[in-house]
């Protein structure tokens, strides 16, 4: 689908894409790429559209490593929830002070063995117990 979006080539344009009112530009800011440069750019430069390049469907894993460490729950959950979301970095979400980052890491399709297991004494007893449950039902040949 990324490929009926031109690719951007600025911040200054992702910026106008995401702000637009215009259904096709803010499409375009959530589904085309850009260069690797643009993105260091936008996320080192520019920290209140971390969540939208972490909402854009094509964001590098290198942006990706980088927006787990924001100090906004709501960027690091944007990235927890994308389908996308390598199984290391979910591993280093375990211990998000955030509920909501841990609930997503806790029923991840690509998280870890081992990440669900540490969930399982979580302070939030709905973590803890999603977590289980996972463990629970987890194929014996994963």
């Amino acid at each position: 689908m990324t490929d009926r979006f031109p690719e951007i080539t600025s911040v200054e344009e992702f910026i106008r894409l995401r702000e637009s009112e215009d259904p096709a530009e803010y499409e375009r800011s959530a589904w085309a790429a850009m260069p690797l440069s643009v993105w260091w750019e936008l996320v080192r430069d520019h920290p209140g559209m971390r969540f939208w390049a972490a909402h854009n469907r094509t964001v590098p894993a290198e942006i990706v490593a980088e927006l787990i460490k924001d100090p906004d729950w709501r960027v690091r959950h944007r990235v927890a929830s994308k389908r996308k979301c390598p199984p290391e970095l979910l591993e280093r979400l375990v211990d998000d002070p955030d509920d909501a980052v841990r609930r997503l890491v806790a029923g991840h399709p690509h998280s870890p063995r081992s990440a669900v297991a540490r969930l399982v004494d979580d302070p939030w007893p709905v973590i803890a117990q999603e977590a289980r449950a996972r463990l629970a039902d987890w194929p014996v040949f994963r």
